[in-house]
């Protein structure tokens, strides 16, 4: 963790950022190690970083922060917001920029910030923060393979599930229940069961809708281990799938590998995106692919760098964890069949983390 302090320091340092405030969660523990609700971290460039967390979780936290300094507050008599400003105030004599997390900090934590230090000017730290956890760890990656197994093990539970009658609730449930049972912390995201016109959906959360007896069925489901998020995605089908049905799934698995194995160290997200594109076109179905295709995953399943993106400039570097596809070429006849596994770029390649299989129905 002092490492990765120490990294964001010296970014902080080239920016001229006196303090960064960080409340996202994932952050949070990316940082500390450490990431209960209502916590959040203070990164001053030039003195101990400090975890603010209300007073009653203050010992956990302490067991389980790499932060030697630790401050808690007490609500509803105070708030976090408070607390950091006071901190803030107190450490530094002089304060020109702050650090924050454009994209997840309120409006209520940004005004008593602003509050606090009128003259001081704002400025987005979450770039920085995504590019340095996408690259991960021989650990984070130990941490993303756990998960995964436990996704494949609710995978499996969900695909058993499948049948006309039941409803997507009910094929989530014993999907969430596998996963739980084989070690996962909670749900990487909502799982998403969708089934008939439902899988045209961009994130179809499993309903009360009965599964037909000639439908698509897709699963999509993520389990977290060490706040790690593995992201897995299978088509089924509860009748015979058609001849185009068939032909669709089997050139969206090509598209899939042509893009794995383009994934490699130098790479553009948009090379990638272009070999998916690519092979696509040879069964038409590259018009209806949208610009966006996969994300780096980690501590969220869909983090935004890199974004697998038409013409994307994102660079792949080593360790990096990427989800493909996330999105893929809906055409309403046949549904919005999908398929989706995430990837660990090696230096001379990618490898493949998901070890349940997507059948092609022949």
């Amino acid at each position: 963790m002092q490492a990765r302090i120490e990294q964001f320091r010296g970014w902080m340092e080239s920016q001229g950022i006196d303090v960064s405030v960080l409340l996202k969660p994932h952050d949070v523990l990316y940082l500390s190690g450490s990431a209960p609700v209502c916590s959040g971290l203070l990164i001053f460039r030039h003195s101990p970083p400090v975890q603010v967390c209300i007073w009653l979780d203050g010992a956990e936290v302490k067991r389980n922060s790499s932060f030697a300094q630790v401050a808690g507050y007490r609500f509803p008599e105070s708030s976090m917001a408070e607390k950091m400003a006071n901190l803030i105030q107190k450490s530094l004599d002089s304060l020109y920029t702050i650090g924050i997390e454009k994209d997840y900090i309120t409006a209520r934590f940004l005004e008593t910030l602003q509050g606090s230090f009128p003259r001081v000017t704002f400025v987005s730290i979450t770039r920085a923060l995504d590019e340095m956890r996408a690259v991960k760890t021989p650990q984070e990656i130990l941490f993303l393979k756990k998960a995964t197994v436990m996704a494949d093990a609710g995978m499996k539970a969900a695909w058993a599930a499948v049948k006309p009658g039941v409803t997507e609730i009910d094929i989530a449930a014993e999907a969430e229940y596998a996963m739980r049972k084989a070690g996962s912390e909670g749900l990487a995201f909502g799982t998403m069961v969708a089934s008939g016109p439902r899988t045209l959906l961009a994130h179809p959360y499993a309903s009360r809708r009965k599964i037909g007896k000639k439908d698509v069925v897709v699963i999509d489901l993520g389990a977290k281990y060490r706040g790690y998020s593995s992201d897995l995605c299978r088509t089924t089908f509860t009748g015979k799938p058609s001849v185009e049905q068939k032909q669709f799934l089997k050139i969206l698995l090509q598209a899939q590998k042509s893009a794995f194995q383009t994934a490699r160290p130098g790479v553009s997200s948009g090379q990638v995106y272009a070999a998916a594109e690519k092979t696509l076109a040879a069964g038409g179905y590259d018009r209806y692919l949208p610009s966006d295709i996969g994300y780096g995953s980690g501590l969220r399943q869909s983090e935004f760098f890199p974004v697998i993106l038409k013409k994307g400039q994102d660079i792949l570097q080593p360790s990096m964890v990427v989800a493909l596809f996330q999105t893929t070429a809906y055409r309403r006849r046949i549904g919005g069949i999908r398929v989706e596994d995430q990837i660990v770029i090696r230096p001379k390649g990618y490898e493949k983390l998901s070890q349940f299989p997507q059948p092609l129905f022949d």
